[in-house]
């Protein structure tokens, strides 16, 4: 077979090729290495680079290998229980000028109830409380307690700002920030040159072992590719099975079909012209079925969405209902309570009514009984 292999991308300018990037992400790498860092992977996707980055067309470079992850900050290697120690230390001592102060008050306050003096306590702690022949003050004095104590606070501001600059330092240095940068933009300019369909000069030609081994890794990629989608669409349809998961079997169900379409072309390996244009047919109608699978999923998407906004309308509306009907329940509670009430001072009244008659009739029975006046009525 004479044919030719497409020969690596490159774009305008010097140093932009896939050859270029690979060398900016080894220099990275060794820089990396020098400090301990694992460059395992920068090193792989180097290579791959300086072959054509087969295995690494149509991936994003920059979301599959992470800069981040690739390239993290350097571990400290000096100083890092020194810094630690320096700052339990600094901790500490910002309560020791409140203990050296509450000491010293205590020792002055002792000294002045012992002198019984009968000058003011700042005044005489001022001086020194003098005891002895001759008279030598017994407490430290105030003047030189406010110098201790400021001597200490100046201590623990100057470990703060020596903690912090320290810190500073040692952030600057391990940190591969800029590194990182330009590692994501190498990735970035080998994702768009493997992609771009640039016009490439001819390669070496092609023999029959190497188009036996290109169209072996073909047929094992593309029968790869064929299980996880099959396992996929089986998993997808697994959970979707009723409602607006019929859409996407018939998306995925496409999807299958140009993928074993693609298996048939590489099996069959056709010779290199008509394999390239049936393979960029593949490539359009798999494209195809792609962006009608992300319609179908952006249609579940808004499906549930909608169903998601009409329960919540109706759990509110619930809400609502029970609301009103606790309510009423309190206000018919509250008008039996008046109710009962009001029976019972009509049953108070009702007896007070019937004593007041029992009253009248056993009056009135007296009254009968009792003899009438002489010469009336």
């Amino acid at each position: 077979m004479n044919a030719t292999v497409p020969a690596p991308r490159s774009a305008p300018g010097p140093g932009t090729g896939l050859g270029g990037v690979a060398g900016r992400i080894r220099a990275v790498a060794d820089r990396a290495r020098a400090d301990g860092t694992d460059t395992s992977v920068l090193d792989l996707l180097a290579d791959d680079l300086d072959t054509g980055g087969v295995t690494l067309a149509g991936a994003d470079l920059v979301v599959a290998y992470p800069p981040e992850v690739l390239l993290p900050d350097a571990r400290p290697k000096r100083w890092p229980a020194v810094e630690g120690w320096l700052g339990v230390l600094r901790d500490v001592l910002v309560f020791v000028p409140i203990a050296l102060t509450w000491w010293r008050l205590q020792d002055a306050l002792d000294a002045y109830d012992d002198q019984k003096s009968t000058d003011p306590f700042l005044l005489g702690w001022a001086r020194g409380f003098p005891k002895g022949d001759p008279a030598e003050p017994t407490t430290v004095t105030l003047g030189t307690s406010a110098v201790h104590v400021t001597l200490l606070v100046v201590l623990v501001v100057a470990l703060t700002i020596g903690l912090h600059v320290l810190q500073t330092i040692r952030e600057k240095q391990l940190s591969r920030e800029e590194d990182r940068g330009r590692l994501a933009t190498d990735l970035a300019l080998a994702t768009f040159l493997l992609a771009a369909p640039a016009a490439r000069p001819a390669g070496r030609p092609l023999d029959n072992g190497s188009a036996d081994r290109l169209a072996a890794q073909l047929l094992a990629s593309t029968v790869n590719l064929e299980s996880a989608l099959r396992r996929t669409s089986e998993e997808i349809v697994t959970v979707l099975e009723t409602g607006p998961g019929s859409r996407i079997q018939t998306a995925l169900d496409g999807w299958t079909q140009s993928v074993d379409e693609l298996t048939g072309l590489v099996r069959s390996l056709l010779p290199p012209n008509e394999l390239a244009r049936e393979l960029i047919r593949v490539r359009e109608l798999t494209a195809r079925e792609g962006e009608q699978l992300r319609s179908t999923l952006d249609a579940l998407v808004t499906d549930l969405r909608r169903v998601q906004e009409t329960t919540g309308q109706e759990i509110h509306r619930h809400d609502l209902a029970v609301a009103a009907v606790r309510e009423l329940a309190q206000r018919l509670g509250d008008s039996l309570l008046v109710f009962t009430q009001r029976a019972d001072n009509l049953v108070d009244s009702t007896r007070s009514m019937w004593q007041i008659v029992d009253r009248l009739e056993l009056l009135n029975g007296h009254r009968r009984n009792a003899d009438p006046p002489h010469g009336g009525r």
